[in-house]
């Protein structure tokens, strides 16, 4: 086999190759005798011995010919892309068949193309990282969500079947009322049109309904007609209401009271798998808190640096891998909105636009973006010579392992996560490209 190379753009290379026509007869036997052995030709058994006239008669000696220029060229190509060096993106695209005995081919090659960086001005970037820090009340937030998300209602007046003591009739802080309400101009005056409210659910206290609403229904009880005025605000959402002072007239059908979750260690062991207090609980989230922060800070961090370095950076990148970046990018947008319940017809369908349109769009800058910042990583750890060491690898190992109570999975990890494993080395990538991003970060 003989080849030759030669580069068309900036992510195509033209590769030629070529083999003996010793090579493409035996080629052309192993084709007739592969046909042989699995066709159904009137008049032979299957797997009979039927004579190459015959095949070639049966399916015509054009066809056959192009079987065996297919079958020769899947032996060799490989073999042609390891003698030029050329690692493609795809699979090499078939330009001509130049002759078939010798065989001739001359294919497309796409290639990762090279970033062309400034290196002068890519020195000079300097960038000063974001900076983290928990607040007290971003984890008293999260706790309020949490004990929302587990806080039923018992009917107040009587004790639950779970014990929970409902007794108090009186509406309290965070008691969940059913309501009707209408709205009037004043007292005694006119309905105000399209204001009234049947059977409402309300927490008090939630913030949910008009500003004061909720306070003048404290202490109230079920069957109670409850009256009185409230300014709206003069920020307020509806321009009819801005500074209005409206008549409400509200009557308390149901009262339901709050029983939140209590914070055992059993009840915390359950959400994050871990036996702790309160206190330790709240650690557990500072520390959860301040990983996403710091997640979202290197992303933005990493976005400030890509868009200094695209300003500085020549690259084209080819179709193939805009295509397969393209449909990695649609299938996680595609599982994040399935993951909130709805379907990708009806988001479509709401931004109304076609899958081919929200594509060319939406996901295509966003592929082309994630394309070229790989492009560019990789041209800068190579341009600073940045490589990770072992021990900076398994501290990343640590950290991953560490994620997981269970000891069989640690203990599987453990075993897996070597050189040479794909997960491990996508680790070893993850430390190296942090490293190239951090160098340009005071």
């Amino acid at each position: 086999m003989q080849s030759s190379s030669k580069k068309l753009n900036a992510y195509t290379v033209e590769l030629t190759i070529k083999e003996s026509s010793k090579e493409f007869d035996k080629t052309r036997l192993e084709t007739i005798e592969n046909i042989r052995n699995n066709a159904t030709i009137k008049g032979f058994r299957k797997g009979a011995h039927i004579p190459e006239e015959v095949i070639v008669k049966e399916y015509g000696e054009e066809m056959i010919r192009e079987r065996t220029v297919n079958t020769l060229l899947d032996k060799i190509y490989q073999k042609a892309l390891q003698k030029e060096g050329i690692i493609p993106v795809s699979a090499g695209a078939v330009k001509s068949v130049v002759s078939e005995s010798p065989l001739e081919v001359i294919l497309d090659v796409e290639i990762l193309p090279e970033a062309s960086i400034d290196e002068a001005k890519m020195k000079k970037i300097s960038l000063k990282k974001t900076e983290v820090q928990v607040e007290e009340d971003e984890v008293t937030s999260t706790i309020a969500e949490i004990e929302k998300r587990f806080t039923h209602f018992h009917d107040a007046g009587g004790h639950s079947e779970d014990g929970f003591d409902a007794s108090t009739v009186a509406i309290e802080k965070w008691d969940r009322v059913t309501i009707d309400t209408q709205w009037f101009d004043k007292q005694g005056g006119t309905a105000i049109a399209e204001t009234k409210v049947a059977a409402f659910p309300l927490v008090i206290g939630s913030g949910s309904f008009i500003p004061g609403f909720e306070d003048k229904m404290l202490g109230k009880k079920a069957g109670e007609v409850v009256e009185f005025e409230i300014t709206f605000p003069a920020d307020y959402h509806s321009e009819e209401f801005k500074s209005r002072k409206v008549f409400f007239m509200t009557t308390v059908f149901r009262i339901e009271k709050a029983h939140g979750p209590e914070w055992t260690p059993e009840f915390i062991e359950k959400l994050r798998g871990v036996m702790t207090d309160f206190e330790g609980f709240k650690e557990v989230l500072r520390k959860e808190i301040l990983a996403e922060k710091e997640y979202q800070a290197r992303a933005k961090d990493e976005h400030n640096l890509l868009t200094e370095l695209l300003a500085i950076t020549e690259l084209e990148v080819g179709p193939s891998l805009i295509q397969s970046e393209m449909d990695r990018v649609f299938s996680e947008q595609k599982s994040n909105i399935e993951s909130q319940g709805y379907t990708m017809k009806d988001y479509l369908s709401h931004a109304k636009k076609d899958e081919e349109t929200y594509k060319e769009e939406i996901v295509r800058p966003e592929a082309l973006r994630r394309a070229k910042a790989e492009l560019i990583l990789k041209r800068v750890r190579e341009m600073l010579s940045i490589e990770c060491s072992e021990e900076e690898v398994k501290e990343e190992v640590e950290k991953v392992i560490a994620a997981y109570s269970s000891d069989k999975v640690v203990d599987r990890l453990r075993a897996k996560l070597i050189p040479g494993d794909d997960y491990y080395e996508d680790i070893k990538n993850r430390v190296t490209y942090r490293k190239v991003v951090d160098s340009f970060f005071a």
